[in-house]
This record gives C-alpha cells, sequence and structure tokens, in this order.
C-alpha cells in the first residue's frame, strides 16, 4: 500500500467517524459548515479532522448543547471548548477526542462570524483541490509520514507549500528549507510562483502528528 492508498483509507475511516457523530448535521443547525484541512484534498496522514463552521451571530452555547450529546457515544472520551474571540484566531474552538479500533481521532472545530477577516481554511480548499496533481500528493504525503517520525513537529501548511511553491519533494529538502523558512503559526500563506491564481490565505491550527 503507498502513500496514496493510505491516505485514502484515512479518509473512510474519517467519514465513518463523522457518520457516527452526524457531526455535519449537528453543525448546519448553526450555520454553514466545511470540513477543511487535510480531510479536505485527501492528504489525511494523521487521524485529525478540522472543521469550520459560520453564521451571522456566533453562540458557542447553542453548538455545545449539541456536542455534549456526544459524551453519551461510548467512543468519546475528551470535549472541550474554548473562547479565542479576543486572539488573533477570533473565534470559538472546540475539540473532540474520539477512540476507535485502537485510534484516537482528533477532531478541531471553529466557529466563526461570517464577517470573520483574515485567514480562513476553508478558502484554500479549492485552490488545493484544483492544484494538487499525483505527484505532488505523493511528495506531500511522503514528507508527512516522515515527519511522524521525527521530533520535530511542523504544521502542515508549511509542507504544501514547499511541495506547491518551490518544487520541493523529499523530506531532507523540506527540513533543509524549514531552516531558512518562518515555521510559526498562525501562517498568511500568499501564493509566489501561483501569481495568475487568486491569492490564498490559510490558517492552520492543529500541527503534525
Amino acid at each position: 500500500m503507498n502513500s496514496l492508498d493510505r491516505a485514502m483509507q484515512r479518509k473512510q475511516q474519517a467519514e465513518r467517524v463523522l457518520t457516527d457523530l452526524q457531526l455535519i448535521q449537528k453543525w448546519r443547525t448553526v450555520g454553514d459548515c466545511f470540513v477543511v484541512g487535510a480531510a479536505a484534498y485527501n492528504l489525511m496522514v494523521a487521524p485529525d479532522i478540522d472543521i469550520e463552521t459560520f453564521c451571522d451571530e456566533p453562540n458557542p452555547h447553542i453548538i455545545m448543547i449539541e456536542l455534549a450529546m456526544l459524551t453519551l457515544n461510548k467512543n468519546v472520551i475528551e470535549l472541550k471548548y474554548r473562547d479565542y474571540t479576543s486572539s488573533d484566531f477570533n473565534g470559538h474552538y472546540f475539540k473532540l477526542l474520539y477512540r476507535a479500533e485502537e485510534v484516537e481521532w482528533i477532531i478541531d472545530m471553529w466557529l466563526f462570524s461570517n464577517s470573520q477577516k483574515g485567514a480562513i481554511s476553508k478558502d484554500l480548499v479549492p485552490f488545493m483541490k484544483n492544484h494538487l496533481t499525483e505527484e505532488t500528493r505523493k511528495a506531500i504525503l511522503n514528507i508527512k509520514e516522515a515527519m511522524l517520525h521525527l521530533p520535530i513537529p511542523y504544521a502542515s501548511i508549511f509542507i504544501y507549500q514547499a511541495v506547491l511553491e518551490l518544487g520541493i519533494r523529499h523530506v531532507d529538502e523540506f527540513l533543509q528549507w524549514t531552516k531558512h523558512h518562518y515555521t510559526t503559526v498562525p501562517f498568511h500563506w500568499q501564493t509566489l510562483r501561483l501569481k495568475k491564481f487568486p491569492i490564498i490565505n490559510s490558517m492552520i491550527i492543529g500541527i503534525i502528528r
């Protein structure tokens, strides 16, 4: 099984988790819900799922009532909330841990206002889907898998940038690049080489695990 096959298998597992929890349906009761990040790009390596939801007047109390019911699910082992509206993230953050078949899934969920300014992960999804090729998918997945075995955490966004803009294809090249590149999140990514396409901004919260 190659990295593309493993990513597809991981995505199918993620879809089963979302179906079991009915998470998308729950979030759609409060706003427009989007699966973002690696699950959206079919670049999953770690068991992580990222969700963003947008509405006119974000009220964490409403969705927390729905999420709290998930603690009745035997596979849900943790539920957390944090108010980040006074930070650069300017949103409400929810974290769910789900354990099944000896795999612990981390589900990061954000609730934003429709008037949210700045970098939003959902804005990167169309760009990634339109410009990923089999070659670049393999390169990204191989680097992400290699990074899992190193004690060096990096946000996936840097790997995407390195592969798509700079032609990096191997983990050694990526590690060399990071020595002279800004690698702190939140991260404002503006495509450089792909100038004919719209500027893309992205904020990635989770790091590669």
